[in-house]
């Protein structure tokens, strides 16, 4: 079977794409967006992944991977697909990540990171609900 077949037959309730801010990432989500629709996939919305840092020293917030055209929100906008979060780079995350422990619950359940992976769960959540 194709991936096309198991798309169909599976009953998704949705895709949630998940992009970073750079240039070459964006243009890989259009295409990933149009065969969504090609399929009539529903789209739930954006994930914009690596969208900062943070020191921790001094609290200063850089943009690693600077957008040149407006970059996930214009995405957003154009499309008329939600902007579901942007999660920044945290290497405690990424460690833990990579530990197996869980970004919610194990290890910093009270982090940025954390609560914006719960706020993304629980806006899925509710799409779901609704459909």
């Amino acid at each position: 079977l194709s991936v096309v077949s198991l798309l169909k037959q599976s009953k998704i309730d949705g895709v949630i794409l998940v992009t970073t801010p750079q240039e070459v990432a964006l243009a890989d989500v259009r295409k990933e967006l149009n065969f969504c629709r090609k399929l009539r996939l529903p789209v739930i919305g954006i994930v914009e992944n690596m969208s900062s840092f943070q020191c921790k020293k001094c609290n200063f917030t850089s943009q690693i991977f600077p957008s040149t055209s407006g970059g996930t929100e214009a995405l957003s906008k154009d499309e008329g697909i939600p902007l579901l979060t942007k999660l920044p780079l945290d290497p405690v995350e990424g460690k833990n990540c990579d530990n197996g422990l869980a970004v919610r619950g194990e290890v910093q359940a009270d982090s940025a990171v954390a609560k914006r992976y719960q706020a993304l769960a629980n806006h899925v959540k509710s799409y779901c609900a609704s459909r």
